[in-house]
């Protein structure tokens, strides 16, 4: 099997992941997290805690929330750029509050300009971006753990790949309207059920994305891609470096 990181390293960063997820699938929960970008600034601060304070291994996080204009232009909330031995793989991701303990909650809305989907606008201009990006969907959950809809994962956020969201898109009965919990239910439960661990997973894996050529520094590598908001990088060696424990 090719590998973009040697699987230590991948099942490092996997569960550094997870962690970092369930504690800000947790916070939600406990009503410590306002809105998406909140949830998402608290996710990429646990990942990078986790991976700089615990790391075994040598990995290094740095996290950063690059300007914006008005929109941002990749249709996307968040980047995890993972880079090893002067490569960098990109995922990037939009991320969702839909609120489904709130029935009938309008999680997305009719565009001021077009009267369509914002959401649904957002994933055409997902698809535009470069073929290299691994894009998915984050969708964050307010239960209390166990207490979630069967189709939404058990611990951490649901995710699925961008190519599946503008599928049921396209298939709509109510193409251009505004999406409804309905449509997201019916998303997610016509997959299995994944997470940030999965994703990443075929990133590391190379089931998703394609190596770059890594320039420069981070805000400069994401500039000359166009990728905005909150991004996480971590840092792989080419070579374990064990540390001491504290």
């Amino acid at each position: 099997m090719n590998r973009f990181i040697p699987p230590d390293f991948a099942d490092e960063l996997l569960r550094f992941a997870a962690y970092a997820d369930k504690e800000a699938r947790g916070d939600l929960a406990l009503g410590f997290i306002r809105d998406e970008d909140d949830y998402t600034s608290h996710f990429a601060g646990a990942l990078r805690r986790n991976v700089n304070a615990h790391t075994a291994l040598g990995l290094r996080a740095s996290s950063y929330v690059l300007p914006q204009g008005l929109e941002r232009r990749t249709g996307c909330d968040g980047a995890i750029i993972v880079t090893h031995s002067g490569f960098s793989k990109v995922a990037l991701f939009e991320a969702k509050w839909p609120r489904v303990s709130d029935s009938g909650y309008a999680w997305d809305y009719a565009q001021t300009s077009t009267g369509l989907s914002h959401y649904s606008d957002q994933l055409s201009r997902q698809k535009r971006l470069r073929p290299e990006f691994a894009v998915f969907e984050m969708f964050y959950n307010e239960h209390s753990f166990g207490e979630q809809p069967p189709y939404m994962h058990d611990e951490l956020s649901s995710c699925v790949w961008r190519d599946w969201a503008a599928t049921y898109d396209a298939a709509r009965p109510n193409l251009n309207s505004p999406w409804t919990q309905g449509d997201l239910k019916a998303l997610l439960g016509a997959h299995p059920v994944t997470s940030i661990t999965e994703v990443l997973a075929d990133l590391c894996e190379c089931r998703a994305g394609a190596p770059i050529r890594s320039f420069g520094n981070t805000a400069t590598f994401a500039g000359e891609f166009g990728i905005d908001g909150i991004v996480l990088e971590i840092q792989v060696p080419d070579t374990v470096s064990p540390r001491r424990a504290p």
